[in-house]
């Protein structure tokens, strides 16, 4: 049998084709197999349970940070010193515990899925505790003396709370939502009894420009205290390290007339 060159040249290609096909097929399946393999060498990441407790008095610690070593993710302890952090892996694993008052934790271990929580114990500082209980009265003592309506929100609250930043906290805490500044100036008022009020804001005693604006750029959890008085036309924030500050000085708040 006699074949053209048209014949033979479509038998060729045909079985190239084939051949190719057959070759694609087998390295899509060793590099399905080659991801398989490695999905099951690499653990699946959980999330770590815990509680962080006063190594003294077993109390839960409740505004800890507990972070990562050497990273920023990490999580603050919430009601009864409880904590998770997601996204862990098995295997070792450093972290970082701080909070006012007490010696900060450098804990290493391993970890895995579908143990007991971690339990964490911080070591008191006697003086930084005894210096925040003398602080704390002052500052109770200052709120009780002032003539006009004021809400405190001590640590626990702030560590507590689904508000995702502080000024949506005074926002649902006080009952006055946050609308804009009517005039040239703008900024962010509080809608109290029917206007926008702009209130005054300070942090840490001092007094802060655009101050809702500024508390807004702050989680709870990242402040020790919030203050809001008179419905919330003055409110004061105070961070924790300035808490420290004044644990040791035994700081005296100023004054307030209202």
């Amino acid at each position: 049998m006699i074949n053209s060159r048209n014949d033979l040249g479509t038998r060729g290609f045909g079985t190239a084709s084939t051949i190719a096909a057959a070759v694609i097929l087998a390295v899509t399946a060793l590099l399905l197999a080659t991801r398989g393999a490695r999905a099951q060498q690499q653990p699946a990441p959980f999330e770590l349970l815990g509680t962080v407790v006063d190594a003294d008095q077993g109390q839960p610690v409740v505004g800890a940070w507990i972070g990562l070593a050497g990273s920023e993710w990490g999580s603050v302890s919430g009601d009864g010193g409880r904590f998770r952090i997601s996204g862990v892996t098995a295997g070792p694993l450093s972290l970082t515990v701080e909070a006012l008052g007490y010696e900060t934790l450098r804990w290493e271990g391993e970890v895995r899925a579908g143990v007991q929580p971690l339990a964490l114990e911080l070591s008191p500082d006697p003086f930084l505790i005894e210096g925040l209980r003398v602080v704390s009265d002052r500052f109770r003592a200052r709120r009780n003396a002032v003539a006009t309506s004021v809400f405190a929100y001590d640590a626990a609250d702030l560590a507590s709370t689904a508000q995702r930043t502080a000024l949506e906290l005074v926002e649902m805490r006080s009952g006055a939502a946050a609308v804009p500044c009517a005039g040239r100036r703008g900024g962010t008022c509080l809608f109290l009894r029917g206007r926008a009020v702009e209130p005054t804001v300070y942090l840490d005693e001092v007094p802060v420009l655009g101050g809702l604006e500024y508390l807004d750029t702050f989680a709870p959890h990242e402040l020790h205290m919030i203050e809001v008085f008179a419905g919330g036309r003055h409110i004061r924030a105070y961070t924790p390290r300035f808490m420290e500050r004044a644990a040791k000085q035994r700081l005296s708040p100023i004054a307030l007339l209202f």
